[in-house]
């Protein structure tokens, strides 16, 4: 009797401790679990707040560049036109009143971009560019106020058909890259420049297509025409 009641006790030990042990490694794997999944959303938590925090950084990056670009252009706009206004007040200084009136009068929506001063054949003439619009157009007055000669950009489509058919005669296969009105007294002209191949020429030409004087580039203008 004896015998069986130690091992009823032995076995009942035995049973108690096992069941301890369990407990403890189940109670240890829900811990090593929960510190898994806690450990999981914290770093899920932490790789959020580093790239809105990155995101932040590069937005914020991106907005100063944005601000100094602007802040670049407009300084630079502010600069241009500081100089132009410069440039032009020192300009119209040297164009007497007269001069003045006498442009302000016949283009009085055109802006003057430069001004400047010559002595021709011992006359004192006043050389005016202006931008009318789109249109290019310098003019020389004398100190009197009286125009002496235009000069004026126009459309290659505008010429006369009679100067296009003479230079399509003169210069097959030509290309006018600039073309320009030019009235001196009662006498008008057109100045030109065609590409001809690879060789850009400059030509004087009348209204009735007749060829007054041209030159090859990087050469000495030929003679006039002959009439």
């Amino acid at each position: 009797m004896k015998i069986k009641g130690l091992i009823a006790v032995l076995v009942a030990v035995v049973f108690l401790f096992a069941t301890s042990c369990k407990e403890k490694e189940d109670e240890a794997g829900e811990k090593a679990e929960i510190k898994a999944k806690t450990e999981k959303v914290e770093n899920a938590e932490g790789k959020a707040a580093v790239a809105k925090e990155e995101k932040g950084e590069k937005e914020e990056d991106e907005e100063k560049e944005e601000k100094e670009e602007k802040g670049e252009k407009a300084e630079a706009g502010e600069k241009g036109e500081a100089a132009e206004r410069k440039t032009a007040a020192v300009d119209l200084k040297i164009l007497p009143e007269a001069v003045l009136n006498a442009f302000k009068a016949a283009y009085s929506k055109a802006v003057i971009k430069g001004a400047s001063k010559e002595v021709e054949n011992g006359v004192t003439l006043f050389e005016i560019e202006s931008l009318d619009g789109t249109v290019g157009r310098n003019l020389i007055y004398t100190a009197e106020g009286k125009v002496n000669e235009i000069e004026e950009v126009i459309a290659p489509a505008d010429l006369p058909a009679a100067v296009q058919q003479s230079l399509a005669k003169e210069f097959p296969g030509y290309k006018i890259l600039t073309a320009e009105t030019l009235i001196k007294g009662a006498a008008k002209q057109f100045e030109l420049t065609v590409q001809v191949k690879d060789t850009k020429v400059g030509i004087t030409v009348d209204p009735t297509g007749k060829i007054i004087e041209k030159s090859s580039s990087g050469e000495k203008p030929e003679a006039p025409v002959k009439k």
